[in-house]
């Protein structure tokens, strides 16, 4: 079975500098992987150097329970040795980060994990009054991680490794999943990849040696089945010094034709000896091809919806960003965007209902050749292109969501497109973190990747600049791009967005939200027997219409809202107090 691989990242750059820290739910857990965090470190902290092998330790998670009403956010004492030689797990929340981890030492934990409240990436944890007092590792993992791995915690079943393995054993070699070439996205439309001219995928992967002794004997291998793959290669056997790393080449795969279906991409070490600490021996890169969707996350296997592993917290109006450039682009034409979010849950749940969400296609017009000549620095020329928006009148947390854009546009050659999702702040977009592009996008021997075009790209409030690397390149939208075959342009329904009118039924005022701001429009109220009972010119200020229906009788109406040569249907209840 492939493990599960959580690695998740709030910038690129932390990324770099943890990476030979880690956190490891250890086998024979279903959840057994890596699993993102922050980690406790500077002056005013009193815990040991996590970077050093030395301080790193493995043990069973337990709940806290300090015996209050909030007994696993761990602010009070609790009894003597109750977590001795275990690490103790609890929540964010209430009181400070030191204090939390004090207690758990205190009772006799070797570590302390903290759950996050939040939706999103683990925060820097501040050492509060009594974290110099604190020795003991003390890390933070998502709420989500958290949410995964509660039953077999409390449960007492589950190991953790928490630290560096630098040095840790003799023989112990490892790929990093932010050091593989993988395809440049995941969502691979097979109209553009009919042959290997149009498709193909480099392949390749850094080796470490973490051991003490120099491997003599070492190989790296990969995989490649879906469709009618056949792809199997294995690299010459070669020496990497002990402390040593090297990147590994393989041939490109390509295939003279191709099948829409999943497509398994396996990393592999071979070594002699054996390998004493296995769990970073095979690192997996998926994609998929099929017909219409465009993605960097991942898409389920089954129904193609774009795969969420998080919700990407943010505290400021946000714009986030798919990229997207082909060489044959024009065979296709745009609908649409597949997209979710949620709201924080903890520790007071809140709700999505009225929350509203956009999105945009834009051509991207600056001229550039890659990364390395296009700096964050320089104001994107955007055309806008397309737009749509949704109106939540539920608590659809993380619900897939499907907003067709207002017009259907023809793709062009070579053309760079951004297609984004905004959001404002506290709404949280749904982001995959089990797809890293960072080899891709920048290679660690010469600073230029495979691709070196920008994945994931964000605009912070009214921020002029569109930064490449987004929330790090091992976090991608959740999002899909719904494309079709440029023919059928003007033959092919443009999908309807559906009026969801509230509140329904209505007592005064009926709110519906539209596509645009129109202005002025018409609005005729018809009941069931066809008889027009009201007509009203309303002008509208925002993209939401709204209608008084003071005047109107308890009943069923159809409401037809007309802007310029367009409208739009939809029946509301109204029902009087």
């Amino acid at each position: 079975m492939k493990k599960i691989l959580l690695l998740m990242s709030v910038a690129f750059m932390s990324t770099l500098l943890n990476a030979q820290v880690i956190c490891y739910v250890e086998a024979p857990s279903a959840n057994e992987g890596n699993y993102d965090f922050t980690y406790a470190e500077g002056a005013t902290w009193g815990v040991a150097d996590l970077t050093n092998p030395a301080n790193s330790v493995q043990g069973t998670m337990v709940m806290v329970d300090d015996g209050t009403a909030a007994d696993s956010l761990g602010c009070d004492v609790s009894p003597a040795g109750a977590y001795t030689g275990n690490v103790a797990v609890l929540y964010r929340g209430s009181c400070e980060f030191g204090l939390k981890a004090k207690n758990a030492q205190d009772a006799g934990a070797i570590a302390c994990i903290i759950i996050n409240n939040l939706g999103g990436a683990p925060v820097a944890m501040g050492a509060g009054a009594e974290g110099i007092n604190v020795t003991i590792p003390v890390v933070m993992i998502t709420n989500t991680a958290g949410a995964l791995l509660k039953a077999e915690i409390e449960a007492g079943t589950s190991t953790v490794f928490i630290g560096s393995k630098n040095g840790l054993y003799g023989d112990d070699l490892g790929i990093r999943p932010d050091e593989i070439l993988r395809a440049e996205t995941f969502g691979i439309i097979q109209d553009l990849a009919q042959d290997a001219s149009e498709f193909s995928v480099k392949v390749g992967a850094w080796v470490r040696n973490y051991g003490t002794n120099d491997q003599n004997n070492v190989s790296l291998n990969c995989t490649i089945t879906g469709g009618s793959s056949t792809y199997n290669e294995t690299s010459t056997p070669i020496t990497i010094l002990a402390g040593d790393s090297v990147f590994i080449p393989l041939p490109d795969y390509s295939e003279p034709s191709y099948m829409n279906d999943y497509y398994d991409m396996v990393y592999t070490i071979n070594m002699t000896p054996t390998d004493e600490s296995t769990f970073d021996n095979m690192q997996v890169s998926d994609f998929m091809i099929q017909d219409s969707l465009h993605s960097h996350s991942r898409l389920d296997a089954t129904d193609g919806s774009p795969v969420s592993t998080t919700n990407q917290f943010t505290a400021e109006d946000t714009r986030t960003c798919v990229y997207f450039r082909d060489p044959n682009a024009s065979r296709m034409a745009i609908n649409g965007m597949t997209v979710s979010a949620g709201t924080s849950q903890n520790p007071t749940p809140t709700s999505l209902d009225g929350e509203f969400i956009e999105v945009f296609a834009f051509k991207w017009l600056n001229n550039f050749t890659d990364v390395t000549d296009y700096g964050d620095s320089t104001i994107a020329n955007l055309q806008e292109i397309g737009r749509g928006d949704y109106l939540y009148i539920s608590d659809q947390q993380s619900e897939d969501i499907f907003i067709p854009f207002n017009n259907q546009v023809q793709l062009e050659d070579d053309q760079r497109y951004l297609f984004c999702l905004d959001v404002l702040a506290g709404v949280y977009p749904g982001y995959d973190t089990d797809v890293d592009y960072t080899e891709n996008y920048i290679n660690t021997s010469n600073q230029t990747g495979a691709y070196a075009q920008p994945v994931n790209v964000i605009k912070i409030n009214n921020d002029a600049q569109y930064y490449f690397i987004g929330y790090g390149l091992d976090q991608s939208l959740a999002a899909s791009i719904n494309m079709f075959d440029a023919a059928q342009l003007g033959i092919m329904e443009k999908p309807m967005k559906e009026i969801v009118a509230y509140p329904n039924p209505a007592t005064e005022f009926i709110n519906v939200p539209l596509n645009e701001v129109y202005g002025d429009v018409t609005v005729t109220i018809t009941d069931m027997n066809g008889k027009i009972v009201s007509t009203q010119n309303v002008s509208m200020n925002s993209n939401v219409l709204t209608v008084d229906v003071t005047t109107i009788a308890t009943g069923m109406y159809a409401f037809n809202v007309i802007h310029g040569d367009e409208s739009d249907v939809f029946t509301v209840a109204v029902t009087r107090r």
